[in-house]
């Protein structure tokens, strides 16, 4: 099986409701034709370097999946075309290395949000 990633954005006019619903229109197409999800995330609004159709931001969603018909690929990617929603979309297929990375960054070995609390110095009464 081949594994590939697939990221999408999607019209900021949408409410969150709208995209999740759209997201998951991507996921039965996939599932549809035998592929498997290995992971879905949804990433939210966030800010584009550029804009795109005159709006600078938009709901950011990657979905992970594995397959052994590349030509679902093909089927995918026109149903983001035919899609007015879907403003720009990205898919890749990954290597051995980019999987082994997937798997440890969904486990949050690279969670940069995570700040260690500086320790507090007690100071004892005198």
């Amino acid at each position: 099986m081949k594994n590939y990633e697939t990221v999408f954005i999607l019209n900021p006019v949408l409410s969150e409701d709208q995209a999740k619903d759209t997201v998951e229109k991507f996921v039965k197409v996939l599932t549809k034709a035998k592929a498997e999800i290995v992971n879905k995330e949804f990433w939210g609004l966030k800010k584009m370097a550029y804009e795109i159709q005159n709006k600078s931001t938009g709901f950011y969603n990657l979905i992970e999946f594995a397959t052994e018909n590349t030509g679902i690929i093909l089927t995918l990617e026109t149903e983001f075309r035919r899609d007015e929603s879907v403003m720009r979309f990205l898919t890749t297929a990954l290597d051995k290395h980019a999987v082994a990375y997937n798997a440890r960054r969904k486990k949050g070995e690279f969670n940069r949000t995570k700040k260690t609390a500086p320790k507090k110095r007690e100071e004892a009464a005198v």
